[in-house]
């Protein structure tokens, strides 16, 4: 059995802190991300709730929202949201265990990317522990559809996405992005800096919803049919379909553990990633739990099969 510390499970090496407003809530937050101990996984903690009721575990079964972010419940009826952005950064950076412990129901947006929650992590630095790393290896194909909306996970050595998005907005379009590596290599140069969006004409619609009342031109990208309103234009260019990325790395890491296999997926948002992991993970026959190390073996095994 290897040593190699890519196996083994890790957590910060040192806490920090992040200040904001949230997104949708316009609440004012601080937020402080702690070390946590092996076999945790990542938990939300609301400490103006009453203790013992204010956890939140990070998890497939705890999703309790998708309009326009992912929202996170317990049986007690706390709640976070908003937590997409903060959980691609950790499990992009290779975080299993850490606690997040805020004083609002909402995660700061900051910039409307993972780039700040990005450089703190790599600020903080990584420790290693002493459990092993477990992993999720897709055994068959999974999908779910929605009109011509469509997410599918398939097997796959490796964790990579393909993923399409055609928005009637002449500024946004359709764009797509074909293989990328669901790595902390592509999510640092490609992925990280890619901002939430908004098209104008449903900005007052989504307002009078009650969400969005922490927007504004510093946290996301606001969008008039042919042109872009920001006066720093994009990241990138194809900036949408990154950000649609973005969201996916947060919305797989619900799992609970690191998904080996391929996504692809059409027009895609919080609600078909949040039921593609959910029927992902009701059937056993669709995946197996294994020891990170172990999953290599298992496709080494699969490549000898195919080829004798």
């Amino acid at each position: 059995m290897s040593h190699d510390i890519n196996y083994f499970q890790h957590t910060l090496n040192e806490p920090f802190v992040c200040f904001g407003r949230g997104l949708h809530t316009g609440l004012a937050v601080v937020m402080r991300v702690l070390p946590a101990e092996p076999n945790t996984g990542l938990t939300f903690v609301r400490r103006d709730l009453p203790m013992g009721e204010n956890a939140i575990r990070a998890i497939w079964f705890n999703v309790r929202d998708t309009q326009l972010s992912t929202t996170l419940g317990n049986r007690f009826g706390a709640s976070v949201s908003t937590v997409e952005h903060v959980l691609a950064a950790l499990k992009a950076h290779g975080i299993d265990n850490a606690r997040l412990v805020l004083n609002a129901p909402e995660v700061p947006i900051l910039e409307g990317s993972a780039r700040t929650f990005s450089d703190l992590i790599l600020s903080s630095g990584r420790r290693v522990q002493s459990a092993r790393r477990r992993v999720i290896v897709v055994r068959k194909p999974v999908e779910v559809k929605e009109g011509d909306k469509l997410v599918r996970l398939l097997p796959s050595p490796e964790a990579t996405a393909d993923v399409e998005i055609d928005f009637p907005s002449a500024a946004i379009g359709r764009q797509r992005l074909k293989g990328i590596a669901l790595d902390e290599a592509t999510f640092i140069a490609s992925l990280r800096d890619a901002r939430t969006f908004a098209v104008q004409r449903d900005v007052e619609k989504i307002m009078a919803e009650g969400l969005a009342q922490g927007a504004s031109l510093t946290n996301a990208i606001l969008v008039d049919d042919d042109k872009v309103i920001n006066p720093e234009g994009l990241h990138y260019k194809d900036e949408f379909v990154r950000h649609k990325v973005l969201d996916l790395y947060g919305d797989l890491a619900l799992a609970g553990a690191q998904i080996i296999g391929h996504f692809k997926g059409k027009k895609i948002g919080h609600g078909l990633n949040a039921r593609l992991v959910a029927k992902l993970l009701s059937d056993t026959n669709n995946f197996t739990f294994t020891d990170r190390e172990f999953a290599e073996t298992y496709w080494a095994t699969i490549n000898y099969r195919n080829s004798a």
